[in-house]
């Protein structure tokens, strides 16, 4: 497969991947009447969750932009593509260790009870980033070592 072909693939699955994440529930907690935590939610709010002191939440939250930094460095054929994916990667897997997440601005914590098809699928949408970024520069580097159908 060629290399273009390698960084189309990888960008539409990638995308496609984390829309679909977004229309998914992200984690259940205990929160009010409701266990679901929306990953469309969490995406929204999660870019101004520093205002309510979510500065941990922030970090999580960055892995966003910071995925979208390395698809569009991918498409210009940047090597950074590769390192920003990592950390995207890095940073969204990081929330798998989290016990408890920002209730509210008072500071109030409320428990993870588990996570769910949206976490789960977001965390898929940077991993084929990631793969994808790998494959794309390693057959770049050594265009007749790797022979992807």
């Amino acid at each position: 497969m060629n290399p273009q072909k390698i960084k189309l693939l990888t960008i539409f699955f990638s995308l496609s991947i984390f829309i679909i994440s977004l229309t998914q529930s992200a984690f259940k907690a205990e929160f009010n009447n409701s266990n679901h935590m929306e990953s469309l939610h969490c995406f929204l709010m999660g870019s101004i969750a520093f205002l309510g002191g979510g500065l941990l939440e922030e970090i999580i939250w960055m892995a966003n932009p910071i995925a979208l930094l390395s698809i569009f460095l991918l498409l210009k054929g940047n090597k950074n593509a590769l390192t920003f994916a990592f950390i995207a990667f890095v940073i969204a897997l990081s929330f798998s260790l989290w016990k408890k997440v920002l209730k509210s601005e008072s500071g109030s914590q409320m428990q993870i009870i588990s996570l769910e098809e949206g976490y789960y699928l977001w965390i898929l949408s940077i991993a084929i980033l990631l793969i994808g970024n790998i494959l794309y520069f390693q057959k770049i580097k050594f265009p007749d070592k790797i022979n992807i159908a």
